[in-house]
């Protein structure tokens, strides 16, 4: 065991520690590339263009049918067990906490959110994608029109999925997002 800070650590612990703060200690005798990926790792976003267009491909129905407000076509977006995650205040409460929601509780309070109001329509303008066979992870950079139309209110903000294809298609397994 290594001492550290005044406390015991397991060498695992420390190389975990490590590594969170963007170090490494590589065991004896490994070799590491630039990327900190042993050189026989394939690299990120190996994958065809034509499956970087099937995950955007995925965003954009997203999108659609969330702007089109389709609960059911919003819900086939997401694996079984999917989370969507936000920090916000909730009403009554003094302060912001992380809420974490599933897909059947978000749908059930769409009508008080998306769907209270006129005019909803979220877009993606544009991702930033990391893909490896089965598992895509994408900040979308979004943008909401959303109120009446004599009093729209627009803003920004980064939906960051991750997404998992399976038996033949992408779908979402966490979003979580925030304002720009």
């Amino acid at each position: 065991m290594l001492q550290r800070g005044g406390g015991l650590l397991s060498d695992a612990w420390w190389l975990l520690l490590l590594a969170l703060v963007g170090s490494c200690r590589p065991e004896a005798g490994s070799k590491l590339n630039g990327a900190g990926r042993s050189p026989s790792a394939p690299a990120a976003d190996t994958v065809s263009a034509g499956e970087r267009e099937a995950v955007l491909a995925e965003l954009r129905s997203y999108y659609r049918d969330f702007s089109a407000r389709d609960w059911s076509a919003y819900a086939a977006h997401f694996w079984p067990g999917a989370t969507l995650s936000t920090i916000w205040t909730p009403p009554g409460e003094a302060q912001p906490r992380v809420m974490v929601t599933t897909v059947p509780e978000f749908v059930r309070q769409a009508p008080l959110g998306p769907g209270s109001q006129p005019v909803f329509r979220e877009r993606m303008l544009g991702a930033d994608m990391r893909v490896q066979h089965n598992l895509a992870h994408v900040w979308a950079h979004y943008e909401v029109q959303f109120g009446t139309p004599d009093s729209l209110a627009v803003w920004r903000g980064i939906d960051a999925f991750t997404l998992m294809a399976h038996g033949g298609r992408w779908r979402i397994v966490a979003l979580a997002y925030t304002d720009e």
